[in-house]
């Protein structure tokens, strides 16, 4: 691991605002972007206490359910132990999908949220009624990998709306669980 952060579009982004001029690039000019730029990055790297990688902050083991555990089940599991989601697993560690708290409120509505303009206006996908995990759970599970940034699960976490991300390995094997308080907690 280099001494060096690595320095994303945000940080020449940040040092450019910074700077709040519009300029003709000289040398002088260059250098100062380049070290406002490594200013911004050192910056944001401090946040995280020289912790660069997912392995180092993810939690594990995770609390799962089965595809064929009960809705009931999965809703009373969520609360006992606090937790806002929970992966589903076949074979003991293979994600299949997550339920969320949301998917779990879904089943109390009264009202069809399957119809086109309920998708359309008010989801980005539809929920389903159902009495499993399995039947009710997201399938398309957005996931990172130990070995990936802390920063690429940030940028994944606010551009979804996420709370969590589960961590899986290559074979797609749940491993660990990254939430945003994992996140806060590097933050002095």
């Amino acid at each position: 691991m280099s001494d060096q952060p690595n320095i994303t579009r945000e940080d020449v982004e940040a040092a450019l605002e910074q700077m709040a001029t519009a300029m003709d690039v000289t040398f002088e000019d260059l250098w100062k972007v380049v070290r406002l730029t490594m200013d911004h990055a050192e910056q944001r790297k401090a946040l995280f206490e020289a912790r660069e990688w997912i392995r180092d902050i993810m939690k594990s083991p995770v609390i799962t359910c089965a595809p064929d555990a009960s809705v009931h089940d999965a809703a009373h599991l969520m609360l006992e132990k606090d937790i806002h989601c929970l992966p589903v697993v076949e074979d003991g560690t293979r994600l299949v999908g997550i339920l969320t708290e949301s998917d779990l409120m879904y089943q109390l509505s009264p009202e069809a949220t399957d119809t086109p303009l309920h998708h359309l206006f008010f989801r980005k996908r539809v929920h389903k009624a159902g009495h499993t995990a399995g039947e009710v759970m997201t399938r398309e599970v957005l996931a990172v990998h130990p070995e990936d940034s802390i920063i690429d699960a940030v940028h994944i976490l606010l551009k979804h709306g996420f709370g969590r991300l589960p961590v899986v390995d290559q074979d797609n094997h749940l491993v660990g669980i990254v939430a945003r308080k994992d996140l806060l907690r590097f933050v002095r």
